[in-house]
């Protein structure tokens, strides 16, 4: 006998979610989609009127969609949408919040795969590590002196733990990433592949011409709940601590630099750099590729938009753009007026050569 397609009717997720719902009781949903990804068996979500997600919805769509979804999206499938979304045809599941409950759906579509708890044999652990229970320990794993491991964390393939470093409950260290000695991660932390969690800091000083290095006798600390990107690193701290506050959720390829802190709910984009010292506060947005320079001060609910570089202090509740940073509102004018440039140095041609003409 065949294994069953492993899945969830519409009418035993709408009761997971906790939500009412209508149309095919017993239609089997067996993933979670984008609606411009929709399968048999798919469920995706639509937000308001005229967006789906965050993103708006070109006119033409929209009105197809608020005219019949279910020919849209196809008898097989599946939509979450808003408590007043009409029509109300089709498959549908109703929710405050459409992308919230997607999310949680998604984790019952897609439960993750958890590595039975134990070690592999080809893994390396120091005789005075403590592990606690439930945790999982991959191949070729090497766990130094002195490192504790919290409750049901998952250390994938190829993770080195140097010595004394800390890691709490429910973490998940994915293949490759290297936490170095003594530095302290949170509960239920996420760092991913090849992240590198407590390299020494640029710290040298010249004398004579030759560069010479300075000591960098500090930690990192990554507090409860933070996910660390793929190929990100963050330096220790000269002295004391480099600290990633509560919720921070940061790209891949970033670069923390030494002695910097962050501040809780933080969200930092792919290819950004920020500079030895920063400091910010909680709920920074950086965009992709943005910079922060070294000893600056950066206020709470501060968002700087892409490419931007912020290079002075700032106040709580900006919105900043370019480099050097300044208002966005005034950072778009002067990208508008160097858009013109060409047009107005054509202007100032003309009128040169109509005031030479005799």
């Amino acid at each position: 006998m065949k294994n069953q397609k492993p899945g969830l009717t519409l009418e035993e997720l709408a009761a997971k979610l906790g939500a009412e719902f209508q149309g095919q009781a017993d239609l089997k949903l067996t993933c979670s989609c984008g609606l411009d990804s929709l399968q048999k068996g798919g469920l995706a979500y639509v937000t308001g009127s005229g967006g789906i997600g965050n993103v708006p919805v070109p006119a033409e769509l929209d009105r197809s969609l608020r005219k019949a979804p279910e020919e849209n999206v196809g008898k097989e499938t599946a939509l979450i949408v808003p408590l007043n979304y009409e029509p109300r045809t089709g498959n549908l599941i109703f929710a405050e919040d459409p992308l919230d409950m997607h999310v949680k759906a998604t984790r019952l579509l897609h439960p993750p795969l958890i590595p039975a708890s134990g070690t592999h044999p080809s893994a390396i652990i120091a005789d005075d590590a403590e592990l606690a229970d439930g945790v999982s320990v991959g191949p070729n794993v090497v766990i130094g002196n002195g490192v504790k491991i919290g409750e049901r964390s998952r250390i994938h393939a190829g993770v080195v733990i140097l010595d004394q470093a800390c890691i709490g409950n429910d973490c998940e260290i994915f293949p490759n990433a290297v936490i170095q000695d003594r530095c302290l991660i949170g509960n239920r932390v996420i760092i991913q592949s090849n992240a590198v969690i407590g390299a020494d800091g640029h710290g040298y000083y010249q004398r004579e011409g030759i560069n010479l290095k300075i000591p960098q006798i500090g930690i990192v600390v990554l507090e409860d709940d933070v996910e660390i990107g793929a190929g990100t690193t963050i330096d220790r701290a000269r002295f004391t601590r480099t600290v990633i506050g509560r919720g921070s959720k940061i790209d891949n390829q970033v670069q923390v630099a030494h002695n910097v802190t962050i501040g809780e709910q933080a969200l930092i984009s792919a290819q950004t750099a920020i500079g030895g010292s920063a400091q910010a506060g909680d709920h920074l947005i950086l965009g992709g590729q943005t910079g922060v320079r070294d000893n600056v001060r950066v206020g709470s609910n501060v968002t700087l938009a892409a490419r931007g570089v912020i290079t002075a202090n700032t106040k709580d509740h900006e919105l900043l753009g370019g480099m050097p940073s300044r208002p966005l509102s005034e950072w778009r004018k002067i990208q508008s007026l160097i858009n013109r440039l060409g047009e107005l140095f054509e202007r100032v041609r003309k009128l040169e050569q109509k005031k030479d003409q005799p």
